[in-house]
């Protein structure tokens, strides 16, 4: 299970939110991406909401997700692997604001960007969510972009190729940390993606 990843490459790259907000490290052989493709399709997907947020910060979406998978899905045990990696490299952070102990994934959602789709405009993530908000890229093209603000038109292009896992900060990582604004655009290929967070709101869902 994730034949690619560096336990002291993910250190670096957690270390690195303290001035960038995301950034990305190989984690998938091509193996591993074709075997979770294929769990992926196994899944029932809804359409997600098309607009989303209030009305001075609407959010629109084009994407096909799951967010209710059974707690003994083989993507809860890839969630597990990845939480007891992400809380040693905590661990290695002095700067880090609140204890690793505190970061748990209990929180998964597994999305389809069909080809052709409009993706998902700038947005921050709830404020719920803490500490590191980490997306593994399965399949798929598209661009994954951060934004200064919700109307900034361009955004930068943050490099994420199938294999990879993005690790973006959220609050709770270091003092005064900003969401970032992000959106992903420019699908002509099959996405499939898999995101991994920490819900504060909830109690631990996976045992």
């Amino acid at each position: 299970m994730f034949d690619l990843l560096d336990p002291r490459r993910l250190s670096l790259a957690v270390e690195s939110l303290l001035v960038q907000p995301v950034t990305t490290v190989p984690c998938l052989s091509v193996q591993e991406c074709d075997r979770l493709a294929v769990l992926a399709d196994k899944l029932s997907y809804r359409s997600a909401s098309p607009v989303m947020g209030a009305k001075e910060a609407l959010v629109y979406q084009d994407f096909e997700l799951n967010y209710s998978l059974s707690p003994n899905h083989p993507f809860w045990k890839l969630a597990t692997t990845l939480e007891e990696l992400m809380s040693l490299a905590l661990t290695k952070i002095s700067a880090t604001w609140v204890s690793p102990a505190t970061y748990t994934i209990n929180d998964l959602i597994v999305q389809r960007y069909p080809p052709g789709c409009k993706g998902i405009t700038p947005h921050r993530d709830h404020l719920a969510y803490r500490i590191i908000i980490a997306i593994l890229l399965v399949s798929g093209d598209g661009e994954f972009r951060i934004h200064r603000s919700r109307d900034e038109p361009e955004g930068q292009v943050i490099p994420f190729c199938p294999g990879d896992l993005l690790v973006m900060g959220a609050p709770g990582i270091f003092a005064g940390f900003s969401r970032p604004f992000h959106c992903v655009a420019g699908i002509s290929r099959l996405r499939r993606t898999i995101g991994m967070r920490y819900d504060s709101r909830l109690i631990h869902a996976v045992g």
